[in-house]
């Protein structure tokens, strides 16, 4: 851990140098925008992006980028409003907000069957395979990001065709994963060991940690740690780090050391607005309190993971609380203006009807095709979740009959609402009641509870007896109608 006494001092510089740059950006903002100029415009969307990126200011990303692609579009500037659209769709998706992401690189992809820019077609079909990785459909990505493999080859410039593959390699081994294809996993892996990055040793250590081989799992955590000192890596890089050596931690049973670590990590996420690492801390701060038998603590952190889980697709569109709606109106004006240009232009030099008729017919006929292709793909997409759905469930059964250890945490990422649900009735419930309550939502019967969990009927009915009183049910009242009841499922 020699870096985090080094890193403190680095990370104030840091902060200091990031603020003194997005001062002089919010200056050069009051500039008016038609004074941008090409080169003006190359530096925000390159050094200007990154910095923002970084801190995770995606707001801030998409408000600077809108602003540029309308001076880039007073100067016909091609690639700037391209990039404008490219960037403002990786922020988007950053945002899980893949609808408008898409919207974004639809009109991207339409302005680039103009330009021959291999970097940026390159960088079109990458965001498009983040897009589809965020939504599950992990073959969709890999296919994406084997077509920007491909057309990234072809970057003249070394380093940015290099970085741009690294990235792919990235995406490509997060995908297979996703998919448990490990030998194309271990395979992406190798080709990524040329020049690694933390999250490339944090993987791999979580890999070890579920064989419970914690030799090797603290053993790249300090790599990653490693690499913290030697590259120039993003506050976010630090924060996942952290984030590793508290599961390590919990893992090596040393529950306080976990909760440092963790709460440390979680002090830079939430600074940044990383909402989706914030769910991860807060799952495993309620491992670690549960290990410290802190009942109350494990079950505040339960009820933040479980209510973030669910609202932070919501909670991040609603960040942006920018016009893009009435942005991509204008998009639309501009390209309906565009073609009343067109159709004048053919008027005045005398195109018969003909050829009118037959333009309208091509393009009824592209729009037919991709509203098709658009169609399967969300039929696909429910699909998909529908399986998802499926299988989460049996797992959870499974694990209910085998008496698994891990059967509470399952059952709540199932069923998220749950806990919430009955800590409305009563908060003092401990977490042996509520996983004996899940047991009854499921339609367990008290022999079955008894045979899964070990215990003697005795004991159970008894459990059951105790637990009506805490619920406050009448004698008249069956707890198993009563469960499905005041959950909506009856």
């Amino acid at each position: 851990m020699g870096y985090f006494k080094y890193a403190d001092l680095m990370n104030e510089t840091m902060n200091f140098k990031n603020t003194l740059f997005l001062l002089c950006i919010l200056s050069f903002s009051l500039y008016k925008a038609q004074n941008y100029t090409r080169l003006q415009i190359d530096r925000l969307q390159s050094i200007g992006y990154g910095r923002l990126r970084n801190v995770g200011n995606y707001k801030g990303i998409v408000l600077q980028e809108m602003k540029l692609v309308k001076r880039a579009k007073t100067l016909r500037y091609d690639k700037g409003e391209i990039t404008g659209y490219l960037n403002i769709a990786t922020a988007l998706s950053g945002m899980n907000d893949n609808k408008n992401s898409f919207l974004f690189l639809e009109i991207a992809e339409n302005k680039l069957k103009k330009c021959q820019d291999d970097e940026l077609k390159s960088r079109l079909s990458y965001v498009y395979g983040i897009n589809y990785y965020s939504l599950g459909l992990h073959r969709y990505a890999i296919q994406s990001f084997d077509e920007s493999l491909l057309i990234a080859n072809k970057i003249r410039d070394r380093k940015r065709k290099e970085k741009r593959i690294y990235d792919i390699y990235e995406w490509k081994r997060f995908s297979f994963g996703n998919l448990n294809m490990m030998d194309s996993v271990y395979y992406y892996e190798r080709k990524c060991m040329r020049s690694p990055r933390p999250m490339l040793f944090i993987t791999i250590a979580k890999r070890h940690l579920k064989r419970d081989d914690i030799d090797s799992a603290d053993y790249y955590i300090r790599k990653a740690d490693d690499l913290l000192l030697t590259r120039k890596v993003p506050i976010e890089g630090k924060a996942n780090v952290l984030r590793a050596f508290g599961e390590l931690s919990i893992a090596k049973k040393q529950y306080k050391k976990a909760l440092i670590y963790l709460n440390e990590s979680l002090e830079i996420t939430q600074k940044m607005g990383f909402k989706k690492r914030n769910v991860e801390t807060y799952k495993l701060l309620s491992v670690a309190y549960r290990n410290l038998h802190l009942t109350e603590k494990e079950n505040e952190y339960l009820l933040k993971y479980t209510e973030l889980n669910d609202s932070v697709t919501l909670a991040e569109r609603n960040v942006l609380d920018i016009p893009i709606s009435r942005f991509l109106d204008d998009q639309v004006e501009d390209e309906r203006k565009r073609r009343e240009e067109l159709y004048y232009i053919i008027v005045f030099i005398g195109v018969s009807a003909l050829f009118s008729v037959l333009y309208l017919y091509k393009k009824a006929k592209t729009i037919k095709k991709q509203t098709a292709a658009r169609l399967f793909l969300k039929k696909k997409h429910a699909g998909d979740l529908q399986k998802k759905i499926n299988e989460s469930f049996s797992e959870v059964l499974k694990m209910a009959k085998e008496g698994s250890p891990h059967f509470w945490t399952r059952f709540q990422e199932v069923y998220p609402f749950f806990l919430g649900k009955m800590l409305e009735v009563n908060p003092n419930l401990k977490v042996s009641e509520l996983t004996y309550c899940a047991y009854i939502y499921l339609g367990f019967s008290t022999k079955e509870i008894a045979e899964f969990t070990f215990k003697a009927v005795k004991t159970v009915e008894n459990n059951r007896y105790n637990l009506r009183k805490k619920l406050k049910l009448s004698p008249d009242q069956d707890l198993s109608i009563w469960m499905l009841s005041f959950m909506g499922d009856v």
